[in-house]
């Protein structure tokens, strides 16, 4: 059946791509009005730069985790610790100094909320005068999302909505830790001397599987054509990994950051534990191969930032599962998805490939970036940008009303649904028929589609499907134009333009970043494959006889909107299309948003467009006060002190060879938020050498776990595990 093929398909081995010209250097000529990367720029290879790294990691007890929206999914302890990684490049060539900040999160989303923290914290800095250097122009937030961080952190009430409302401790975590990485790399890079900065691209293989491949499929044939391997199948995720090497001239390293489209789900929503996942394994791989002693004990900071990997998955298993076992997610099937004995190990696989990828990366690095640094950025309103340039599509697709437009954000039936790497309660593909001739089938469907679902244990979304298709109420709303979608959920109710409610923005930023030949297009939305080719391509299109030779999507930045599909994927209604917010004709206005922004930036002109906010507003959260969860701590037995001993560790084990030994020990612990002991640790495993005990691990291990755990008598204790490597 399709599932098993599906299934197949996904575990052969990959190919590479048999035209590689999409991911080519362009190498165009330069043009005469071209202001990007001339007057003295063209053959510039001297750039600052300067790394920094903070703590962000939020409360590991008590607090609903980002990514899943599962209710039930709050943290109980920690695998690894969360980091900010920053860096910081300048370019000073044709009588201009341009500036860019680039910070990547292990964090579940990159919200307005913390960019705005972090703003305030520049702008209030005296000491460094932050504020002379750094603004909502020149800095990028992106988040690698792990499903495993803390929530409450946004000034939206969608987001907090399981996290019982707003948490001002996640969220200062989250502010203070990406503060302190800006401010190490700002000192770091004022010290730099000129050095140059290497790329190297290559396609990582059997790293990354597209998750919705029906979406996939809608999208034009002689579109998918240009993306097939050596033996004619398609390759429907981009398996490019971009990298740069940052390197003194005296050979010194300092630093790495690439970019690489897979979903940070290796660790499933039954896991309670605050996780990096595969991109924070990656990246602590890489620095422990450049840092003295145990991580982070060193200057050297990898970055392993997020890209277009909306419909992207890291778990090569993922489609031979049934849909009963996605939404069981206890059996042996469910937990070998990514190829690991369980997700912990999963996560592992992914990270190393990745790790192992960008290590290699490294080693090749020859090619010097040429040009300068420099940014644009602009506030869109979303919900009323009109294609300009309508694109021709089949008549299926084309508006049965309001034209090619974006709407007011609504988010769909199978957005309940969830995708692949984590089900809700509905089922996906829940979809409005668009044609009049297309009703009385929709109806005749009705029952059967109701019912099926029932069978594997899923609510049926047809059961919303009469309440979210062709409501009246919703089009006096605004949310005539989202065409298949049904509606589920408004996110803005603004009659007349006017907002009465937001659940979240619609005041998005786009934002273009220049280093040297290479674009970093710096969008907020899960971007997929098809719809990341295409903006790249728009980008490179309009900058490349600018000197403009690479492009990368940097997704999940400054904000968070959901996700990005193209009007083909749309109509299917999978998960990605039901949380396409803005509507069917969102990667159209945002390709033309963002080519508008490309043509101002290679000008040197300031940043416009007719639909330009007139700014942001730090909206606050309305809906909901987060009270602080009791953090009293239990009493302890007489005689007994936090952090004593109540169970010893096994005191003697033997490691066979392919077995897996873990050696535990529990402690009386206080409540973890009582402090985040941030750049510090809740647990330490030390080897006696001689006289000296000597560090092997930190919290920050994979091979650690730090659970809170209650006893019998009531007594809270911290089960410390640690699996030998």
């Amino acid at each position: 059946d399709e599932a098993q093929i599906l299934a197949v398909k996904r575990v052969t081995p990959d190919l590479p791509l048999a035209d590689l010209s999409h991911y080519a250097p362009r190498r165009a000529p330069r043009a005469a009005d071209a202001q990007l990367n001339g007057g003295g720029c063209e053959g510039n290879t001297a750039f600052r730069y300067g790394v920094g790294i903070g703590d962000i990691t939020g409360p590991a007890l008590g607090q609903e985790m980002l990514g899943y929206a599962d209710p039930v999914q709050v943290s109980s302890g920690l695998q690894t610790r969360q980091r900010a990684r920053a860096f910081a490049f300048s370019s000073d060539c044709g009588g201009r100094q341009g500036r860019a900040m680039l910070v990547s999160i292990e964090n579940g989303l990159s919200f307005d909320s913390i960019k705005f923290g972090v703003m305030e914290r520049i702008a209030a800095d005296t000491e460094d005068r932050l504020s002379d250097y750094w603004n909502m122009d020149n800095v990028l937030i992106s988040a690698t999302h792990t499903h495993s961080s803390a929530g409450g952190q946004a000034h939206y009430d969608l987001a907090n909505a399981f996290a019982l409302g707003f948490d001002s401790q996640s969220y200062q975590a989250a502010v203070d830790g990406v503060f302190q990485a800006l401010l190490q790399a700002h000192r770091n890079l004022l010290k730099a001397k000129p050095a140059p900065i290497t790329i190297a691209t290559r396609e990582l293989l059997d790293g990354n599987y597209n998750r919705s491949p029906p979406a996939y499929a809608m999208n034009p044939e002689e579109e998918r054509q240009r993306f097939v391997d050596t033996a004619g199948r398609e390759v429907d995720t981009n398996r490019m990994m971009t990298l740069l090497k940052l390197q003194r001239d005296d050979g010194t390293p300092v630093g790495m950051l690439n970019w690489y489209s897979v979903h940070a789900t290796s660790i499933g929503q039954t896991n309670t534990l605050l996780s990096a996942d595969n991109k924070g394994f990656a990246a602590r791989e890489f620095e422990k191969q450049f840092a003295k002693g145990v991580y982070p004990d060193g200057p050297f900071v990898a970055g392993f930032f997020q890209s277009d990997e909306g419909d992207v998955t890291p778990n090569p298993f993922i489609h031979a599962l049934s849909e009963a076992e996605l939404r069981g997610r206890n059996s042996e099937a469910w937990f070998a998805r990514g190829g690991g004995r369980d997700d912990f190990e999963g996560a592992m696989i992914s990270g190393y490939k990745q790790y192992h990828h960008a290590r290699r990366l490294w080693d090749e690095a020859q090619e010097k970036l040429h040009g300068e640094v420099a940014t644009i950025h602009l506030p869109i309103n979303m919900a009323n940008v009109s294609i300009e340039s309508p694109k021709t599509y089949p008549d299926a697709l084309m508006p049965l009303i309001g034209g090619q437009s974006t709407c007011e954000p609504a988010l769909g039936i199978s957005f309940a649904g969830g995708a692949e790497d984590g089900r809700g309660p509905f089922t996906e593909g829940a979809a409005c028929p668009m044609r009049d001739d297309e009703l009385l089938p929709f109806l005749s469907q009705y029952l059967s589609s109701t019912l099926s679902p029932l069978l594997y244990g899923g609510l049926p979304s047809s059961l919303l499907e009469p309440v979210g298709c062709y409501n009246p109420a919703f089009a006096l709303l605004g949310f005539a134009c989202q065409a298949e979608k049904p509606v589920a959920i408004p996110l803005a109710v603004a009659p007349l333009g006017l907002p009465l409610l937001q659940l979240q923005p619609r005041t998005i930023p786009l934002q273009l970043i220049v280093i040297g030949n290479l674009a970093i297009v710096s969008v907020p939305w899960e971007t997929t494959t098809t719809a990341g080719r295409r903006l790249r391509d728009a980008v490179l299109d309009t900058l490349q006889d600018a000197g403009i030779d690479y492009a990368v999507i940097a997704g999940l930045s400054n904000t968070y909107i959901h996700y990005m599909t193209t009007r083909e994927e749309y109509q299917v209604q999978n998960y990605e299309g039901a949380s396409n917010v803005f509507g069917p004709w969102t990667q159209d206005a945002v390709t033309q948003e963002m080519t508008r922004l490309a043509q101002q930036l290679r000008k040197l002109e300031p940043a416009s467009s007719p639909y330009a906010a007139a700014s942001y507003s730090d909206h606050q959260p309305l809906l909901f006060t987060h009270l602080l969860l009791v953090v009293r701590d239990s009493q302890l037995p007489f005689g007994a002190a936090y952090g004593d001993v109540v169970q010893q560790p096994e005191p003697e084990y033997q490691l066979s060879a392919g077995e897996r030994t873990t050696v535990a020990a529990r402690f009386y612990t206080a409540h973890p938020r009582q402090d985040l002991l941030h750049n510090s640790s809740y647990l330490y495993v030390e080897r006696l050498v001689g006289d000296d005990w000597q560090q092997v691990a930190t919290d920050d291990d994979w091979s650690t776990r730090f659970s809170y755990v209650q006893s019998l008598d009531g007594y809270d204790q911290a089960l410390i595990e640690w699996q030998v490597p």
